[in-house]
């Protein structure tokens, strides 16, 4: 079995204020499969902090669905469904972060999405 998936590289810097949001699309990802009804799914390696959310919508490839934008966790989230044999580059990324005006003042930090294509 074949399934691929990179990503062209980080995004930038997602600041905000309370009460608003971020966006960065500068990045896309290729994918490559050999199997039918594979899936894309999304999580982060900790959770936002409380009163944040970082979305995360990706395109879809040809005969696939994306699901839009969708908040990620550290629990898997589906992001693509539908996807059969392909082999596809160019996809955009679309990262979101939100910060609501209980957020405060939320200290400079990072997290890592971690994109898998599965059953």
């Amino acid at each position: 079995a074949v399934n691929d998936i990179s990503v062209s590289g980080d995004p930038g810097p997602l600041v905000t204020i309370a009460g608003s949001s971020a966006t960065d699309n500068s990045t896309t990802y290729s994918i490559t499969t050999n199997e039918a009804n594979k899936k894309i799914t999304g999580e982060l390696d900790a959770d936002m902090p409380p009163n944040t959310t970082l979305e995360i919508n990706l395109a879809a490839p040809t005969g696939a669905s994306s699901l839009g934008d969708v908040a990620l966790s550290s629990a898997p989230a589906d992001l693509v469904t539908g996807i059969g044999i392909l082999s596809e580059s160019g996809l955009a990324i679309t990262y979101t972060f939100t910060a609501d005006v209980g957020a405060g003042v939320i200290a400079s930090d990072t997290r890592t999405v971690t994109l898998t294509i599965t059953d």
